[in-house]
């Protein structure tokens, strides 16, 4: 009886451990597959680069989801860059252009397959969940690499870049007024450094949600971590009134407008000195586009000058050092925007007007700053920051009571330093210049608390010079966040 027991519990116990270990055991498979070069019969050499997918920051792909009318769905294909990344394995093709990673853990991957020459692309939908995959059963068709294509130096009627193919501008190329160029999905414009495309003519644009992907050509065929080498961007001045459905990367100015009545739309812009600039125009607007990872303090992720008539909404800001820059523009809104990690969101300067409405500013920086004469409504925001309002003034220009005030009602404010640091000079003789700063919640119901909050009169008294300092008015306060605040 006792060897029965003991065989029993013998038993159970191999039972026990061996299905632990086959719920606990680390699955992994094979990845294969074939690529070929275009028009040969020698596959080999080919590098192909596995990485691990799912690279979009948790914030950002937070904030996307919580608000879908905002710029378009985001994927791991909009802002992969293998320049960027350290691979996991690296292998090349075989002559007839096989290739595999084994034993690799079951998740989800991004592969990268280059060749000096015929260029490289992209495959952002892998996920290994059995023995052996091939990637191109996944994907249902051939994976091939062309030549890499010369744009040529100046380009007269219809030009086209073509699916997946990769296009080098070596030169300063100019598309002639009569041209019209044709941006195709998955098509790759790779830029030489201090190299610009300037556009004169008619454009079309992919559809729906595919995109154009335009870049840098430096370091193009390394695997990863380099230093790249920005080109000059796309100037532009033709006649389309939509540029839409383009990722611009790694450049010193992405996009350049330099005509009236057009509209930027579904663009993701990321990795430049300034993503998006406008000089001289009437008429523009930003729309349902992606802003990010432009960190240079010496630029504007967005900088809007002399433009009259500007409107900035349903767009995505996230982790640059100035998101959006407005000098000399009036008439301006700027709505409905989510300002993500940036250290500097929104500057209203140089007799600029704008109301600011309903926008989401979460930071560790300034939310809002306003200086050079210049007004700003405030209306409807939710702004959380180290100082969530900023205004100065700039190179000793006073404000007056015509130009230079900020007025801002019913937004939630919740500062970690201030949530108004009201630093500005006025000429006016009556005593500190009134601000309108009622009806906002200030993430308190304490007066006392308030007044810390704010810098103003109270603690700056009078200015150097003949101005005077700014007291802000914020009573009635409400008692509870408000209603309708943020984005719409």
């Amino acid at each position: 009886m006792r060897i029965r027991i003991i065989a029993l519990f013998v038993i159970i116990f191999i039972l026990f451990t061996t299905s632990c270990d086959n719920g606990t055991k680390t699955q992994k498979g094979i990845i294969s597959g074939l690529i070929t070069l275009e028009g040969q019969t020698d596959y080999s050499g080919i590098t192909v680069l596995l990485y691990s997918a799912e690279i979009m920051p948790a914030k950002l792909k937070e904030i996307n989801n919580q608000y879908p009318q905002l710029a378009f769905p985001l994927e791991d294909k909009h802002i992969f860059d293998h320049r960027e990344w350290t691979p996991l394995f690296s292998v090349a093709t075989n002559k007839s252009g096989a290739f595999s990673f084994p034993e690799t853990i079951y998740g989800k991957y991004i592969i990268a397959y280059l060749k000096e020459g015929w260029g490289y692309n992209y495959i952002c939908d892998i996920e290994l969940n059995a023995p052996e995959i091939s990637v191109n059963n996944i994907q249902k068709k051939e994976l091939i690499l062309y030549p890499e294509i010369m744009v040529p130096a100046t380009i007269e009627g219809s030009y086209s870049f073509l699916q997946n193919k990769c296009y080098i501008v070596e030169n300063d190329v100019t598309a002639l007024p009569n041209s019209t160029l044709n941006f195709a999905k998955d098509a790759k414009i790779l830029i030489a450094p201090s190299k610009k495309i300037t556009i004169y003519g008619n454009c079309s644009f992919p559809e729906g949600e595919e995109f154009t992907f335009i870049t840098s050509y430096s370091g193009i065929y390394s695997s990863s971590n380099i230093d790249l080498l920005n080109g000059e961007g796309i100037v532009y001045t033709g006649l389309v009134g939509t540029i839409k459905n383009l990722c611009i990367t790694h450049q010193n100015t992405g996009l350049s407008i330099r005509t009236n009545g057009t509209t930027l739309s579904h663009l993701l812009v990321r990795d430049c000195v300034y993503g998006i600039t406008s000089l001289q125009v009437n008429n523009l607007e930003i729309n349902n586009s992606a802003i990010m990872n432009n960190t240079s303090q010496d630029a504007a992720a967005i900088s809007n000058y002399t433009v009259n008539g500007c409107n900035v909404q349903g767009n995505i800001f996230y982790d640059n050092y100035i998101s959006l820059k407005h000098e000399i523009v009036k008439n301006a809104v700027v709505n409905n925007n989510a300002f993500i990690n940036g250290s500097r969101e929104y500057i209203n300067s140089w007799e600029s007007t704008c109301e600011f409405s309903h926008n989401l500013v979460d930071n560790q920086g300034i939310g809002i700053e306003n200086t050079g004469k210049s007004n700003l409504t405030i209306i409807y925001n939710h702004i959380k920051a180290q100082k969530c309002i900023q205004t100065y003034h700039s190179l000793n220009w006073y404000n007056t009571v015509n130009n230079g005030w900020t007025k801002a009602n019913n937004n939630n404010f919740i500062a970690e330093i201030y949530a108004v640091e009201s630093l500005a000079g006025y000429y006016y003789p009556e005593g500190p210049y009134p601000l309108d700063f009622k009806n906002n919640y200030w993430n308190t119901t304490s007066s006392v608390i308030i007044d810390e909050l704010i810098v103003d009169f109270n603690d700056l008294g009078l200015v150097a010079g003949s101005g005077v300092s700014s007291i802000v008015n914020y009573v009635p306060f409400k008692n509870g966040p408000v209603a309708g605040a943020g984005i719409q």
